[in-house]
């Protein structure tokens, strides 16, 4: 059986989770969690290196689309690719959790933005030279 120091640790943990939690909701909100913590995660381990993510934003069906794209484009410098009838908008960069405030706080019509690390893609130096 546990004693007491150890269960009051455990329930430490699992308050300053669910504070972290709280946290996400309040100052990303709309962003997916396992996107903050994949990237808080990464960060982390190199604070001095933007990884590389695919972004997806999601926006309800009657939003503008050039509209999102040119509020996309003019926060992260990318064009995004947009499918399903233009309520879904993907983008490959690399990102911050301010890049990620700014992306969902750029248009009321956005619901959620989703995403995963894809690694160091489209990061090389050129591979291929004019012969």
């Amino acid at each position: 059986m546990s004693n007491k120091k150890e269960v009051l640790q455990i329930e430490d943990l699992i308050r300053k989770f669910e504070e972290f939690q709280n946290a996400c909701r309040t100052i990303l909100p709309g962003v997916n969690r396992h996107l903050i913590e994949d990237l808080i995660l990464h960060q982390h381990e190199n604070p001095n290196i933007e990884y590389m993510y695919k972004i997806e934003t999601f926006t309800r069906k009657d939003a503008d689309v050039n509209k999102i794209k040119k509020a996309i484009l003019e926060k992260t410098g990318m064009v995004p690719e947009v499918y399903d009838d233009g309520t879904h908008y993907v983008v490959n960069q690399k990102l911050t959790l301010e890049t990620l405030r700014d992306i969902v706080q750029c248009d009321q019509n956005i619901l959620e933005v989703r995403g995963e690390y894809i690694g160091n893609v489209g990061l090389k130096e050129s591979e291929h030279k004019y012969e």
